[in-house]
C-alpha cells in the first residue's frame, strides 16, 4: 500500500487560497466515484481542485486494537484487503461505487449500506478525524480509542457533510471481526405480505445483515457462525439468493441506472409506496429506494409518514428552514469563508428560493 503525508502541502493550499481576496474557493477530490451519485450539477470545473489522491496510506493499525486510522485518500479497497488478512472488517459497510473509492470521499458522503439497521452506521464507526478547517488550521477532533469521551463528538459532523465543513486529513475508524460463514435466501412475496415479513426478519437478529424487496422477491442475507446461519436456514427455507449484495451495497445494481434516483429514510416497519416511479425497499422497510419518480410528490408523501428524501440524481430536495439554520452556523463556526465546495453547499444544504418543496 502507498502511503504519502502531503498533509503539509495541503494545509498550504488551503492558506494560499484564503489569502486571495479574488478567490473562488476550493473544490475537493480524490477517487471521483460518487460524482455521478450526487444531484444536480453541482462540479464547477472553474473552481480550483484541491486533489487528496496522493495523501495515502495507514497511520496506525493493531488489529486486536480493532482500530484503524488512515489518510483520506486511501482507496477503501486496498484498506478492506488489509483488514481481510487479520480477519476483520470495517464495523459498518462502507459503499465503493467504484474501485478509486477513497475513506475521505466515503466519510464525507455518509452513505451506509444494506446492513444499516443490524450494526453500526458510517457515523457511529468514527473515532476522530484530524482536518483542515477554513481558517487553515490543522485540528484534531476525537481519538484513536473506543471510549473517547474528552470533548464534543465533532469527528462524527464531517460524515455527510460533503467537504463543506473542511479538509479531512486522517480518519480514525471503529473494526470487527469478518462473520465465519453467510448465506443469502429468496422468496416469493406479495407486496401485502411484506409488514408480516418484517415481524419474522426481526427474529433472525442478530444473524441478519441484509434485506432487499425488488420485483415482487425479497431476498435475506444472514452471517455470523456457521452452524448457528445454517440451524436459521433449515427454519426458515426458502431458495438460494442471486442477489449480488455487494453491487447493492455499492450503489451498483441495475436499479440505480437512471437519471432520476431517490432514497426515502423511513421509521422501521415502513409501509410506504411511492406514489410514481419503481422501488426497491432495503432495511425492513426503512430505507426506500425510488428511480424514475417524481421528487416533489416523493417529497411530500415522505412526510406524511415522518420520512425525508434523499436525492441520488436529480434536483436536489431543500432542507427544511431549521436544518438549514442548523448547517450554516455549522459551516460558519468550521468554515467561517465558505472556502469549501461552494457548489455542493448551496446545492445540498442551502437550495434555491424558488425551489418547490422549501
Amino acid at each position: 500500500m502507498a502511503e504519502h503525508d502531503i498533509s503539509a502541502e495541503l494545509q498550504r493550499s488551503v492558506q494560499l487560497a484564503l489569502a486571495n481576496p479574488a478567490g473562488k474557493g476550493l473544490r475537493i477530490r480524490s477517487g471521483n466515484t460518487r460524482g455521478h451519485l450526487l444531484p444536480g450539477d453541482v462540479t464547477d470545473e472553474a473552481i480550483p481542485a484541491l486533489d487528496t489522491g496522493r495523501h495515502t496510506g495507514v497511520i496506525h493499525y493493531q488489529p486486536d486494537e480493532l482500530v484503524l486510522r488512515a489518510r483520506s485518500g486511501t482507496p477503501l479497497a486496498e484498506l478492506e484487503s488489509l483488514l481481510a488478512e487479520h480477519g476483520q472488517e470495517f464495523a459498518a459497510a462502507i459503499p465503493q461505487p467504484g474501485r478509486a473509492s477513497t475513506l475521505g470521499g466515503a466519510i464525507a458522503c455518509g452513505w451506509d449500506g444494506p446492513a444499516r439497521p443490524y450494526g453500526m452506521s458510517l457515523r457511529d464507526t468514527v473515532l476522530g478525524c484530524r482536518m483542515v478547517n477554513g481558517r487553515g488550521d490543522s485540528v484534531n477532533f476525537g481519538g484513536q480509542v473506543m471510549k473517547n469521551v474528552a470533548g464534543y463528538d465533532l469527528a462524527r459532523l464531517q460524515v455527510g457533510a460533503l467537504g463543506t465543513l473542511g479538509l479531512l486529513l486522517d480518519v480514525s475508524l471503529r473494526l470487527l471481526p469478518r462473520p465465519e460463514f453467510s448465506v443469502s435466501r429468496v422468496f416469493a412475496v406479495p407486496e401485502q405480505q411484506l409488514p408480516e415479513w418484517w415481524g419474522r426478519t426481526r427474529a433472525l437478529r442478530p444473524l441478519l445483515r441484509g434485506t432487499c424487496y425488488l420485483e415482487g422477491l425479497l431476498h435475506l442475507r444472514l452471517c455470523g457462525r456457521e452452524r448457528a446461519v445454517k440451524a436459521a436456514m433449515a427454519s426458515l427455507g426458502g431458495e438460494e439468493s442471486a442477489l449480488d449484495w455487494r453491487a447493492l451495497g455499492d450503489l451498483r445494481h441495475p436499479f440505480f441506472c437512471t437519471d432520476q434516483l431517490a432514497c426515502v429514510n423511513l421509521p422501521p416497519q415502513s409501509a410506504f409506496r411511492p406514489a410514481t416511479g419503481s422501488s426497491m425497499v432495503e432495511w425492513e422497510g426503512a430505507r426506500v429506494w425510488v428511480r424514475d419518480g417524481d421528487h416533489v410528490q416523493l417529497q411530500q408523501q415522505a412526510r406524511e409518514h415522518n420520512g425525508f428524501v434523499e436525492v441520488f440524481r436529480g434536483k436536489a430536495m431543500r432542507l427544511p428552514a431549521p436544518a438549514r439554520e442548523w448547517q450554516r452556523r455549522l459551516r460558519n463556526a468550521f468554515d467561517p469563508e465558505g472556502l469549501f465546495n461552494r457548489a455542493l453547499y448551496t446545492a445540498h444544504f442551502h437550495g434555491s428560493e424558488a425551489d418547490p418543496c422549501r
